[in-house]
């Protein structure tokens, strides 16, 4: 069980992230223009990061998820294989 109660539905950190990419954006294409912008600009001041980061960073950039999944996503994905 996650932070925030839920229930781990996924085996995988890459299985969550494929089935969140494949939903509908829950937010309009102006918060994604917001989103980008304000990704961008952290981008420039701290780097570039790895493509996974980036991968990542679109599942909330795009409303794929709101922050309380994406954290437990991320909580997820850092524990995964760790015993």
């Amino acid at each position: 069980m996650l932070m925030s109660g839920m229930v781990m539905p996924f085996a995988t950190p890459e299985a969550w992230r494929t089935a969140a990419m494949q939903r509908s954006s829950a937010i309009d294409t102006e918060e994604v223009g917001r989103r980008r912008a304000v990704a961008a600009a952290h981008h420039r001041r701290h780097g570039m990061p790895d493509a996974d980061t980036l991968a990542d960073q679109e599942l909330y950039v795009l409303g794929k998820m709101e922050l309380e999944e994406y954290r437990d996503y991320l909580i997820f994905k850092f524990m995964y294989g760790v015993e």
